[in-house]
């Protein structure tokens, strides 16, 4: 699948940024200037909002991101046609951490959710995020790539996942907010070290987009 040009796929994020404008603010930190290079973006998954945020954070960062999605996803009437012209990268089990690798390798940055599914509340643990695949280790380690971690708190209000459509307030829209880290370049070759080093600073992002959000809306 051929990605979109960079003016299409700019134009698209910038209409989804207005479209989630009406459901949602996002308080994000911007990525670090010194990121010139190829990096793995990390973040958790709390629902199908976070596609609709992470179009927006590119926009606003003016970082052209292609995220990994699930395959299956792409053969939904409207999402589908949405993740296309978004640039994401459509995978399917064993082949993610290839796909990811040749899409580093051509300089373009690549966007993570390595729990691997949207994970409700009930199945947190108790700092906030699921159970993390070891591919994103091994992608990190193959690669050498930084990794930016990233915390994101919110999306599970704006639509959790079961229901069909998310919730629209305009008059009081879902509070979002994201926290970066620029972890750099992963130390050591065994992946399960590494997971548990990339996935403690998207925890220490997720608690802290959690304490934020919390004073803002208390």
């Amino acid at each position: 699948m051929n990605p979109p040009s960079e003016l299409a796929l700019r134009r698209t994020q910038r209409r989804v940024f207005r479209g989630f404008q009406l459901f949602a603010t996002c308080d994000t930190d911007m990525p670090p200037c010194l990121i010139t290079e190829p990096t793995i973006l990390t973040a958790n998954h709390r629902s199908l909002a976070d596609l609709f945020l992470a179009a927006s954070l590119f926009h606003v960062w003016e970082w052209p991101v292609r995220p990994l999605v699930a395959g299956s996803y792409f053969e939904k009437p409207l999402i589908g046609t949405l993740l296309r012209r978004l640039g994401a990268i459509p995978v399917t089990g064993g082949d993610a951490i290839d796909v990811a690798k040749e899409v580093l390798a051509s300089g373009v940055s690549v966007a993570v959710m390595p729990e691997g599914k949207v994970v409700r509340p009930e199945e947190w643990e108790p700092t906030g995020v699921g159970t993390p695949r070891i591919g994103v280790a091994r992608l990190a380690i193959e690669t050498k790539c930084p990794v930016l971690s990233i915390g994101v708190a919110g999306t599970e209000v704006l639509w959790p996942r079961g229901r069909f459509l998310p919730k629209f307030t305009p008059w009081n829209r879902t509070k979002t907010f994201v926290r970066l880290n620029a972890h750099g370049t992963v130390d050591g070759s065994d992946p399960e070290s590494v997971l548990d080093e990339i996935w403690s600073g998207v925890k220490d992002m997720v608690e802290k987009a959690e304490a934020d959000r919390r004073a803002a809306i208390n």
